[in-house]
């Protein structure tokens, strides 16, 4: 089995994803200058611009992570993960060996160089049986203008139709990137497929990951298949995932 469906110190099953659908939020709304009407309790000029939503807390975004509940039945917790928290930027692939490939590799929240997180959380769930399914949650939160930063970083797909990965033990493997559509959730969503060549075992590795805005906060979810994707869990375990960080980011304060 590639090392990248091992979790390690640098290296995991991701969580994330880039480029395509964006779903728009209301936007900041904002009072009328001059006098109250007789509706308004009290006078003054417009009210504050929303500065945005609050970061989640450590405790907020692990509670916000999926649980087998959460998903169809069949799925479980991946045990053969060890269940600890490399930070964000652990959920990096490797490294490419194109730089302009490296966004696909960081899935978003794990760039070296990135914005730092407020707070992070992820976990691991495998189908159970001997499909090999594999899928790694992440809720990462920023403040919201670094949130958007996270989400809007470019990745040039017509140069990453074929990369090398260099993975944190050392090995190499041969990759493509191509855009992948998901659903238009939150206040953005984003969503790209890599697919790692076909070992020595003979077995190539498919990743659809998906990562949606929720104020500052940035849900990302990942399915690993070797033959076909479970397209109905993903996209029930992406809503799912984005409705409880919304529950979250509402207990935290701020708009969700």
């Amino acid at each position: 089995m590639s090392a990248f469906l091992r979790r390690g110190a640098l290296a995991a099953l991701a969580a994330a994803s880039l480029l395509t659908l964006s779903a728009c939020g209301d936007g900041d709304k904002k009072g009328e200058d001059g006098k109250p009407s007789a509706a308004q309790d009290t006078a003054g000029a417009a009210p504050a611009p929303d500065k945005g939503s609050r970061p989640l807390t450590a405790e907020q975004a692990k509670a916000a992570l999926l649980t087998p509940a959460d998903l169809p039945s069949g799925w479980e917790v991946n045990k053969d993960i060890p269940a600890y928290d490399v930070g964000a930027t652990g959920m990096q692939f490797g490294k490419a060996g194109k730089a302009a490939c490296q966004p696909l590799l960081d899935v978003f929240v794990g760039a070296d160089n990135g914005p730092k997180a407020q707070a992070h959380a992820m976990t691991d769930l495998k189908q159970a049986g001997e499909t090999g399914i594999q899928m790694t949650q992440g809720v990462t939160s920023y403040q919201e203008a670094e949130a958007v930063k996270v989400m809007q970083r470019k990745t040039d797909l017509a140069a990453c139709g074929k990369f090398t990965v260099k993975g944190a033990d050392g090995s190499t493997d041969e990759a493509a990137g191509s855009e992948l559509t998901v659903p238009a959730l939150g206040d953005e969503a984003r969503g790209v497929r890599v697919v790692f060549a076909a070992t020595e075992q003979g077995v190539s590795i498919q990743h659809d990951i998906a990562a949606v805005r929720v104020g500052g906060t940035v849900v990302t979810v990942s399915q690993a298949s070797f033959t076909t994707a479970d397209t109905a869990a993903f996209e029930t375990s992406l809503r799912k995932a984005v409705e409880k960080v919304q529950q979250a980011q509402r207990k935290a304060g701020g708009k969700a």
